[in-house]
């Protein structure tokens, strides 16, 4: 699997994924990572008739993340990954799953959170895993859809948290 970018966005399939990012980032594939969405059988039913037929799905746990190398019709394919937080873009990579490139589309307000864009809120606990995902020599941004421009996270946590 060749993983081309990870997105942080609790919503999943929607228009923005499969009218801009998937022809955008020419994926073959689509893996959502969330514990909750792999054991709902409705909701997997539901998103995998919102992908076309030439995007292969996968709606994995955490447990099946760390095992998505050995899924053979993913091999060598230009693959997006979506989490639904900050918090599991961080538990991913810990899982031992490497990826460069992390998007963060949708992340939602919580107390003590602060925006840093039009739908991106962080609190200190993002604040904190953002810090180590960078660490790991990962490329975070903030963007919505590709036409928008894309911003360099390090530029927007120095503007909210000095």
């Amino acid at each position: 699997m060749n993983i081309v970018l990870v997105r942080v966005d609790d919503r999943f399939i929607h228009g923005q994924i499969l009218e801009s990012w998937i022809p955008h980032l020419n994926v073959q594939g689509v893996v959502i990572v969330n514990d909750e969405l792999a054991c709902d059988q409705i909701q997997k039913t539901i998103m995998s008739m919102a992908i076309p037929e030439r995007i292969l799905l996968r709606i994995v746990g955490f447990d099946g993340a760390a095992r998505m190398d050995e899924d053979c019709e993913l091999d060598g394919k230009r693959t997006l990954v979506i989490v639904s937080s900050i918090k599991d873009a961080h538990r991913l990579l810990t899982a031992g799953v490497g990826y460069k490139r992390l998007n963060i589309g949708n992340n939602k307000a919580s107390s003590n959170a602060c925006q840093i864009s039009y739908s991106v809120w962080m609190d200190e606990e993002d604040r904190r895993l953002v810090n180590e995902i960078m660490e790991q020599g990962v490329e975070i941004t903030v963007q919505s859809v590709p036409r928008e421009r894309s911003i360099d996270l390090k530029s927007l946590i120095g503007a909210v948290w000095t």
